[in-house]
């Protein structure tokens, strides 16, 4: 009996929602990264290695009921380190939004009302973060675009300016990807 109840806590901390919701946010991640799964590299990831990495993401979609194909490369890149074993702990991912990209960072209602659909990044933005990648939006893109602040998703954070948010990131040591 004993042993009975002493695992009854750890089941409900693996079916609570936030597990649920975690898994759901990875296996989001692995259908929606881009590019083929590569196995057996022989230029492989050393998992030693910290790896810091952001895009640059200006480009939304032509048509506002589907998502930024931008958001996908993260996503790509966190599936191929898992799948060469590198820890989780040692992928640092940041994605700068500004651009026509910048509204998808919107609430679902206030992406809506905007666009009359329903925002189709916003799954996979949430996996990101999830997942610890970090959305950074151009508040030069903001005021220029109309996109209001605090209509924004929770998360996001907001730099002065794409540029700026470059090069903290640069001199944080992550490598700059344009889109």
């Amino acid at each position: 009996m004993r042993r009975f109840c002493s695992a009854i806590p750890l089941l409900a901390a693996l079916l609570s929602p936030s597990t649920a919701e975690a898994q759901g946010g990875a296996d989001l991640l692995r259908r929606m990264a881009d590019g083929p799964e590569v196995t057996a590299p022989t230029f492989a990831a050393p998992t030693d290695l910290v790896y810091k990495v952001s895009w640059d993401v200006t480009v939304g979609p032509t048509d506002p009921a589907e998502a930024v194909a931008g958001f996908r490369r993260p996503a790509g890149l966190l599936r191929q380190m898992d799948l060469q074993g590198v820890p989780r702990q040692n992928v640092k991912l940041a994605i700068i939004v500004h651009g026509t990209a910048t509204r998808s960072l919107l609430t679902n209602a206030a992406y809506k009302a905007a666009t009359g659909q329903d925002n189709a990044s916003i799954a996979m933005l949430e996996a990101l973060n999830q997942a610890g990648v970090q959305v950074i939006v151009c508040g030069q893109a903001l005021i220029n675009r109309n996109v209001p602040r605090g209509e924004l998703l929770p998360f996001v954070k907001v730099a002065t300016s794409a540029t700026a948010a470059r090069a903290i990131l640069a001199a944080q040591g992550y490598a700059t990807w344009p889109e």
